[in-house]
């Protein structure tokens, strides 16, 4: 089976929907599949990408708005170069929109996979109504719609999405590779690990402020924060503020065996999101054997088990997610309880789980399409 997987963001822009579009696209091109990533060129920074399957870069339309559909031609160019039996758009908007545009031109079958936040109401594209709606035909046109998590299909459902056109596939992680020994990070303090992109909907404010309340009351515990964005000097500036400039260290992107690291020698992860469709980072700290404190949010509670795996906070709480961190540092013989049924849980997201779905729903849509299932 020939796929062409097109995207909005990917490589080297690091985040959880990119490198599941690796791990996907790795996969397929491991199991004698033709791939073809289409995805647009990143500013500013190498975009040359060793894989085993085939990348080609678009430059990508200025605005969400206006001449998005001219990412068209190149799936057209894409296609007469190459051949492929299954559109795989990875992202709602404006990936699936462009994607039923292709379909009705060649009638190849679509399988479209929400990030998340291209479809959770109140964002910026379901607060548009031009948008919304470019985003609900689209939606609609796919042959099948991959939801990450039981909230994400819940949203599908509002968007008008049938249900039998749905089918659950949660993100994936390489299991093996966080159980594998990594060497110690150049950290000699016991520390909290975030990991994520700092922005207000991760809701690393919010964990700031629980940490200075955690930092009154524990004089050795330290908070590592991974991951880039627009917001590190607000929150630099915060630390600095309240006395924590050298208890809170922000380590930047992390990759490899630095990240798996920083996950195998925490104490605890946290995810403090605001809004949270399925963290991967939250898979990560499962395959690492760790105890996840996250906010009772989207796909976080699907993850987090209270008192199993982890424990659940509301989000903006900065006093409950204190008062939970410091129950962790406390409580040696629960982290070990609490890590150890993460380890157990990471098996159901390892990749050589995921892997399976999602070739079954490609030549699902593939046979649908050889038998007219869809216009």
């Amino acid at each position: 089976m020939n796929l062409c997987l097109y995207t909005a963001t990917f490589l080297p822009t690091i985040g959880g929907a990119e490198l599941v579009l690796h791990e996907l696209a790795s996969a397929l091109a491991g199991h004698g599949h033709g791939v073809t990533v289409l995805a647009p060129f990143v500013r500013r920074a190498d975009n040359h990408l060793e894989a085993t399957y085939h990348v080609r870069r678009y430059q990508r339309p200025s605005s969400k708005r206006f001449g998005v559909r001219q990412v068209l031609l190149y799936l057209l160019h894409e296609y007469w170069r190459r051949p492929f039996d299954v559109l795989h758009c990875h992202g709602a908007y404006p990936p699936a929109y462009v994607g039923a545009a292709f379909k009705r031109l060649l009638k190849t079958p679509v399988v479209v996979r929400p990030h998340g936040a291209d479809i959770i109401s109140g964002e910026f594209i379901r607060s548009h109504a031009r948008l919304e709606a470019r985003l609900r035909s689209a939606m609609v046109a796919a042959d099948i719609v991959i939801a990450q998590s039981a909230f994400l299909e819940r949203e599908l459902l509002a968007l008008g999405v049938p249900i039998e056109n749905i089918r659950p596939i949660p993100n994936g992680v390489r299991v093996a590779d966080f159980q594998r020994p990594a060497s110690p990070p150049q950290l000699p303090f016991p520390y909290v690990l975030a990991v994520g992109s700092l922005s207000h909907k991760k809701g690393f404010d919010v964990l700031l402020q629980a940490f200075a309340r955690v930092a009154a009351a524990d004089s050795s515990l330290h908070l590592v924060i991974a991951g880039s964005g627009k917001e590190r000097p607000a929150y630099a500036s915060f630390a600095h503020e309240h006395a924590m400039r050298d208890r809170v260290h922000f380590v930047g992107i992390v990759r490899g065996e630095a990240k798996v690291a920083l996950y195998q020698h925490c104490l605890f992860f946290t995810c403090p999101s605001r809004r949270e469709p399925f963290a991967t980072v939250n898979l990560e700290a499962l395959a690492a054997g760790k105890p996840i404190i996250a906010t009772a949010v989207g796909g976080n509670v699907e993850v987090v088990i209270e008192g199993e795996n982890g424990l659940l906070v509301p989000p903006e709480d900065p006093q409950a997610l204190a008062e939970r961190m410091l129950m962790l540092v406390d409580d040696p013989a629960l982290r070990t309880t609490l890590g150890r049924q993460s380890a157990d849980l990471a098996r159901r997201y390892d990749w050589g789980v995921i892997f399976p779905q999602y070739l079954s729903v490609f030549e699902e849509a593939l046979a649908g399409s050889r038998h007219g299932r869809r216009s």
